[in-house]
C-alpha cells in the first residue's frame, strides 16, 4: 500500500491544484461579471456557458473517461488506443462545436445571448481537445502536466479578465479570452502527449474502430446523462423564465460547483488506481473504494454546514445584495453537497469493475425524472422549483449507484464513525443556528480546524490513518 498511497497523494495534490485554478478562475470571472454587468447579463453569460458545458458533454461523450481507464489497464498499447480515439472524438468536437453554433438559429435568445453563445462553440473545441490530452495524461498517472498547463492558461485568463473589467469591455470580448487562452493549452499539451506516446495529431486511424465505438457509445452516454441532469435546469430556466432568473439561479449554482471541486478531485485521482486493482487485487479495490467513500462523506459534512447555515453571508460576499433570492436555492444545494459526495465513490466502482453500461442506465434514468420534473414545477415555482427538482434527481442517482455497486452499503454508509460525525454535525448546526449573525469569518476557522480534527482522530481508524500516511 506504500507506493500506492503516495502515489495517490501526488496525483491527489496536482488534481487539486488543476481542479482549484480552472474553478477559482471561473468562479472569479463570473462574480466579476455578476457584480459589474448586472442580474441580466449575468444571465445570459451563464446560459451561453452552460450550454456550451451541454454541448462539451457531445464533443467529450466520454472518451476521456475511458481513454484514461485504457491506457491505465494497457499502456504498452498506449500509442494505438490514443490514435484510434482521437479519431473518433475528432468527429465529435467538431459536430459539438457546429451544433452550438447554429444552435441560436433553432432556437432564439436575446441578441447578446445569440452572440455569446456563437463564441462559446470554439470554446467547446478547443476545450474538449485540452480534456482529451488531460485524460492521456492521467492514464500515465502525471497528473503534474495538467497542473502545469492549467496554472499558464488560467492565469494568463485572469490577466485578461482583470484588464477588461476595467475597462467594462462588452461581455464577447470576455468570452473571446475563454477561447483563447484555451487554445493556448492545446499548443502546450502537444508535445507532451508526443513524449508519452507515438501520437501524431494528424494521423487519423478509424481502422478496427467497430468494437471501441461499442465502448465508447456506452462510456458516452453515461458520461452525458451524468452530467446532464445536473445542468439541464439552467437550460429551462432560460427558456421558460427570463435572464434574472437564471442569474439567481447560476450565483447559487456556481458555489456549489466550486464545492464539488473535491470529490472531483478525490475521484480523478483514484480512477486509474482503482481500474488497475480490479483488475489484479479486488480485496485493495473494495478497501480503497471504501477508505474514498469514508473520507468523501467525511469531508462533506462540514461543507454543507457552512452552506446551509451562512448562506446569506456567502451570497452576500459574493456576489451583493442583488442576489439574496438565492438564500433558499442554496441551502438546499448544501444537501446536494453531502448527497454528491458519498454517491460519487459508489459511481467510481461501477466504472473501474468495467459496469458502465449500468451506471448509463441509472444516469439515464435520473435525467428523464429531472426533466420531466423541471418541465412541471419551474413554471409553477421558478429557481425553487429547479432547486427541488436537482436535489430529488440527485436523491434517485445516489440510490442507484448504492444498490448497483456490489459493495456492502451497510458497511460503507452505516459505517458508525460516519454515523457518528453526521449525527455531531446536526447537533452543531442546531446549536450555532441562533448564531449565524456573526460574521462568517469569525466562526469559518474554528469549524474547519474542528471538523479536520474529528475526522482524522475520529472519523478514521488506526489502520487507515496509517494507510493514508504511507
Amino acid at each position: 500500500m506504500k507506493g500506492e498511497a503516495s502515489n495517490v497523494r501526488w496525483n491527489s495534490f496536482f488534481a487539486f491544484l488543476s481542479q482549484i485554478i480552472r474553478v477559482v478562475t471561473t468562479l472569479v470571472l463570473f462574480i466579476g461579471i455578476a457584480r459589474l454587468y448586472g442580474v441580466d447579463s449575468f444571465g445570459q453569460f451563464a446560459t451561453a456557458h452552460t450550454l456550451s458545458t451541454i454541448f462539451l458533454l457531445l464533443a467529450d461523450f466520454g472518451f476521456d473517461w475511458l481513454l484514461a481507464t485504457e491506457i491505465a489497464r494497457n499502456r504498452e498499447h498506449a500509442a494505438r488506443l490514443t490514435s484510434k480515439y482521437f479519431s473518433i472524438k475528432i468527429l465529435f468536437i467538431s459536430s459539438a462545436t457546429a451544433l452550438l453554433f447554429i444552435f441560436p438559429y433553432v432556437h432564439q435568445f436575446s441578441n447578446a445571448t445569440n452572440t455569446l453563445i456563437q463564441i462559446f462553440s470554439l470554446y467547446v473545441f478547443s476545450t474538449s481537445m485540452n480534456s482529451f490530452f488531460f485524460a492521456l495524461f492521467k492514464g500515465f498517472e502525471e497528473f503534474s502536466h495538467e497542473t502545469w498547463i492549467s496554472f499558464v492558461i488560467n492565469s494568463l485568463l485572469l490577466i485578461l479578465l482583470v484588464i477588461l473589467g476595467l475597462f467594462h469591455v462588452p461581455l464577447h470580448y470576455v468570452a473571446l479570452c475563454f477561447v483563447m487562452t484555451r487554445f493556448l493549452g492545446v499548443a502546450l499539451s502537444i508535445p507532451i502527449a508526443r513524449r508519452l506516446v507515438d501520437f501524431q495529431i494528424f494521423r487519423l486511424d478509424f481502422k478496427d474502430c467497430g468494437k471501441l465505438v461499442k465502448r465508447v457509445v456506452v462510456f458516452g452516454s453515461q458520461y452525458l446523462f451524468g452530467n446532464l441532469f445536473f445542468l439541464f435546469d439552467t437550460v429551462l430556466l432560460a427558456l421558460l423564465c427570463s435572464d434574472r432568473e437564471v442569474g439567481i439561479y447560476q450565483s447559487a449554482f456556481k458555489i456549489i460547483t466550486l464545492s464539488l471541486i473535491i470529490p472531483d478531485i478525490a475521484v480523478n485521482a483514484m480512477m486509474p488506481v482503482l481500474t488497475r486493482f480490479h483488475r489484479d487485487d479486488i480485496w485493495k479495490w473494495n478497501n480503497y473504494g471504501q477508505l474514498l467513500y469514508k473520507i468523501l462523506f467525511l469531508v462533506s459534512l462540514p461543507v454543507a454546514l457552512i452552506i446551509f447555515v451562512f448562506p446569506e453571508q456567502i451570497i452576500q460576499v459574493l456576489y451583493g445584495g442583488d442576489y439574496l433570492e438565492a438564500i433558499p436555492i442554496l441551502r438546499l444545494f448544501s444537501v446536494v453537497i453531502l448527497i454528491r459526495y458519498g454517491a460519487d465513490a459508489y459511481a467510481l466502482m461501477l466504472t473501474t469493475s468495467q459496469r458502465q453500461f449500468v451506471r448509463m442506465l441509472i444516469v439515464a434514468g435520473g435525467t428523464i425524472i429531472n426533466i420531466a420534473l423541471n418541465t412541471w414545477l419551474i413554471p409553477l415555482y421558478g429557481v425553487l422549483g429547479a432547486a427541488i427538482v436537482s436535489l430529488v434527481t440527485n436523491t434517485v442517482v445516489a440510490l442507484g449507484y448504492m444498490a448497483c455497486s456490489r459493495v456492502s452499503i451497510i458497511k460503507w454508509s452505516f459505517e458508525f464513525r460516519c454515523i457518528s460525525l453526521f449525527g455531531f454535525s446536526l447537533f452543531l448546526g442546531m446549536a450555532i443556528w441562533n448564531f449565524r449573525f456573526i460574521s462568517i469569518w469569525f466562526l469559518l476557522p474554528p469549524i474547519i480546524i474542528l471538523f479536520a480534527v474529528l475526522i482524522y482522530f475520529l472519523g478514521l481508524s488506526q489502520k487507515e490513518r496509517i494507510a493514508i500516511q504511507k
